[in-house]
């Protein structure tokens, strides 16, 4: 039953994104290769190492007053070790100048783990965020239920964390309690004697950093996992991703590493080294160079003092739509004109600080280049200007 229900989520996310795909704002497809490792299975006779091959695909569509995003992923590995897994999250942001968002997702899943059984899962969750300009915070909760064979298992989870920006470097820090009855799945990993048969609580605490230069980044993640109730064990995990963006629309991800039991996702323990290509279809694709836009925002002083003139200028080629917006403007374009080879924008101020966006072919936002810039949650950016 609730393979069935995970499978339709998956065929009716597809089914969804194939049919509009050519309207949407965002579209990616990737697609690689994994070599897997389950470290349990290999004291068991069981092979230590296999190779699988990767799928997914990502399909987001914003609008003014909320984001959906639907993604799926197929693992495919010749032992078995095989899942295919589907989200669709809501973010809703309390209104366009709120710091509050709250998301909100389903996903399913589909799997035949080697040592683990056939199976399924499924889980809602819902998260709360409270975002700055460079750092925020959020809590969540996540409710799941994995069947394997006949044998129906439940998890639940709870996690609060926090990020900061500093330059390049992002970093965050989250720490979620989990509580799970799947003692298949930990005992696969070889962590339970036969005496312990949950059900078990444990608690992660996790430290993400990441460098990111335009759409570039390498990320290194940490992970302690301590048991509180049920079993005696401790983990430690370490994870480590880069991204190369190639041209405007193809991007090389690679990532190695361990991935932690995650009985939330009824997914195993697992050494992983992957590599990937990333394809992004649609008319939004992502600047090679983020920050490298030729666009840049200047303000003139008006005669007999207090605020100013906001200049905008973006070279481009005449036949591209460009857009320049801010909280100025309740990020609504503003009207430009062409001047040799720039389109220009030019807006009378009060004092104060404003953000202000320039976007080409409704595309993310992106901050001009000569502005200190701010991340937002949904892919874009703004840039931070005075007027004296």
């Amino acid at each position: 039953m609730i393979r069935h229900a995970a499978l339709g989520l998956l065929l009716i996310g597809a089914a969804t994104r194939s049919v509009a795909a050519q309207a949407l704002p965002e579209v990616r497809l990737e697609a690689g290769a994994a070599r897997l490792r389950q470290p349990g299975l290999g004291a068991r006779g069981g092979e230590e190492a296999s190779d699988a091959a990767l799928f997914g695909i990502f399909w987001r569509l914003p609008t003014e007053r909320w984001t959906l995003y639907t993604s799926g992923n197929l693992t495919y590995a010749r032992d078995s070790l095989a899942a295919a897994q589907g989200v669709a999250a809501l973010s809703l942001p309390w209104g366009r100048r709120s710091n509050f968002r709250t998301d909100l997702g389903v996903a399913g899943a589909v799997f035949s783990l080697s040592g683990a059984g056939d199976g399924g899962n499924t889980n809602g969750f819902a998260r709360q965020h409270y975002v700055l300009e460079n750092g925020g915070a959020w809590g969540g909760a996540t409710a799941a239920t994995t069947l394997r064979g006949t044998r129906w298992n439940a998890a639940s989870a709870f996690d609060l964390g926090g990020w900061s920006r500093f330059g390049f470097l992002y970093g965050s820090l989250s720490l979620s309690r989990l509580y799970a009855t799947d003692a298949l799945l930990f005992e696969t990993a070889g962590l339970l004697l036969e005496n312990e048969s949950g059900p078990f609580e444990f608690q992660d605490a996790q430290l993400v950093l990441q460098l990111r230069g335009g759409p570039h980044d390498i990320t290194a993640s940490l992970t302690r996992r301590q048991t509180i109730a049920g079993a005696e064990f401790s983990q430690n995990a370490l994870y480590g991703s880069a991204t190369l963006q190639l041209t405007d629309r193809v991007a090389l991800i690679g990532g190695a590493g361990r991935q932690l039991a995650d009985p939330v996702r009824g997914l195993p323990q697992a050494d992983i080294i992957t590599a990937s290509l990333r394809v992004s279809l649609g008319p939004k694709p992502l600047p090679v160079m983020q920050r490298s836009t030729i666009a840049d925002a200047t303000v003139e002083p008006l005669a007999g003092g207090g605020g100013g003139e906001l200049v905008v200028r973006v070279f481009s080629a005449e036949w591209l739509e460009v857009e320049v917006a801010g909280d100025f403007s309740e990020w609504r374009p503003v009207p430009m004109e062409r001047e040799g080879s720039y389109w220009v924008a030019r807006i009378r101020l009060r004092s104060g600080k404003y953000h202000i966006g320039v976007r080409t072919n409704q595309g993310p936002w992106r901050a001009p280049r000569n502005l200190a810039r701010v991340r937002d949650d949904f892919g874009g950016e703004s840039g931070l200007i005075v007027v004296p």
